[in-house]
C-alpha cells in the first residue's frame, strides 16, 4: 500500500471520526434538554419511544467511533500508554 493511499485512508478516518463525534454531541444535547423539560410545562418534547431510539443511536455512535479511534491508533502508531481494546 502506497504513503499517499495510506494517509486518504487515515484522513478519512479522521473525518468520520470527527463527524460520528459531533452528531453524539449534538444529540447528547438534545436529549439534555428534553430532560430539564421533563418536570415543566408544556413538558419534554420527546416521547419516551424517540428518546430511548435517540439513545440507542449514542450507543452505536460511540460503539463506532471507539473502534475508528482503535483503528487509527493502529495505523499512525499512536503511543497512548496502554493497548487498546
Amino acid at each position: 500500500m502506497s504513503a499517499s493511499h495510506e494517509e486518504r485512508r487515515v484522513q478519512q478516518l479522521v473525518q468520520r471520526l470527527e463527524a460520528r463525534l459531533h452528531t453524539t454531541q449534538v444529540i447528547a444535547e438534545v436529549l439534555m434538554d428534553n430532560a430539564a423539560l421533563r418536570d415543566g410545562d408544556p413538558g419534554p418534547y420527546l416521547n419516551e419511544y424517540r428518546e430511548g431510539a435517540l439513545l440507542d443511536a449514542v450507543i452505536h455512535l460511540s460503539r463506532s467511533s471507539h473502534e475508528d479511534f482503535c483503528q487509527l491508533v493502529e495505523m499512525v502508531k499512536l503511543p497512548i500508554g496502554r493497548r487498546v481494546l
